[in-house]
């Protein structure tokens, strides 16, 4: 039985992309890289990481790592005001709650994230979480899964791990817990997920299948 959900953040529970892709755009222009499109970013970032754009950027372009981050940080905080829930994220999350379980954080993003689920009223259905802040390795990387499974005593196989990149499902297979893949773009870039979902109400028919 599905009884926990561990969730990422962006992409997942928060439409922030677009913003995200605003400040990298805006962040290689500022350097001098015009080569990059915004499909080549967006594709870069969504089916890798930003880290991942910044150590590309480095490599063929001999820019200076921790400057192009520091920048597109700066930019992406500045900007990221007031991002949105996908649709049906309360619904999802109150329901984990309405059925006894819990709903835990997993996400590269700080303490921010903290304040989106504040100012939406979405806190309220979350235990707890782990984010940059705590300073975990990140993903794929399993250790925050791992500290989040033991400081609430879960049962793996009742936890999923939800995420919309390659790399979250990558982190919940190393956890041994079973997957969800949000495949909110279309990209199909997580075989290894246990669920493939288009919309995070499918998780409706996930939670029914598993009683």
């Amino acid at each position: 039985m599905l009884k926990n959900l561990i969730w990422d953040f962006d992409g997942t529970l928060y439409d922030t992309y677009p913003v995200m892709l605003d400040a990298l755009q805006q962040t290689a222009q500022d350097f001098g890289i015009t080569e990059l499109t915004n499909v080549d970013l967006y594709r870069m970032m969504k089916l890798k990481s930003v880290r991942f754009v910044t150590d590309y950027v480095q490599r063929i372009y001999d820019v200076d790592q921790h400057d192009f981050s520091a920048t597109y940080h700066r930019y992406e905080h500045a900007r990221q005001l007031q991002p949105q829930p996908y649709p049906g994220a309360q619904e999802i999350l109150a329901l984990i709650c309405q059925r006894g379980g819990m709903n835990l954080l997993d996400t590269h993003r700080d303490q921010q994230a903290q304040e989106f689920l504040q100012h939406d009223d979405l806190v309220q259905y979350f235990t707890g979480g782990i984010t940059a802040s705590d300073d975990f390795p990140r993903k794929p990387d399993p250790s925050a899964i791992l500290a989040l499974l033991e400081r609430y005593q879960l049962d793996p196989q009742e936890t999923a791990m939800v995420g919309d990149r390659r790399l979250d499902i990558l982190a919940g297979v190393n956890a041994k817990i079973p997957t969800i893949y949000f495949n909110v773009d279309h990209l199909y870039d997580a075989p290894q997920a246990t669920w493939s979902i288009n919309r995070l109400t499918d998780i409706h028919y996930i939670l029914s299948e598993t009683i």
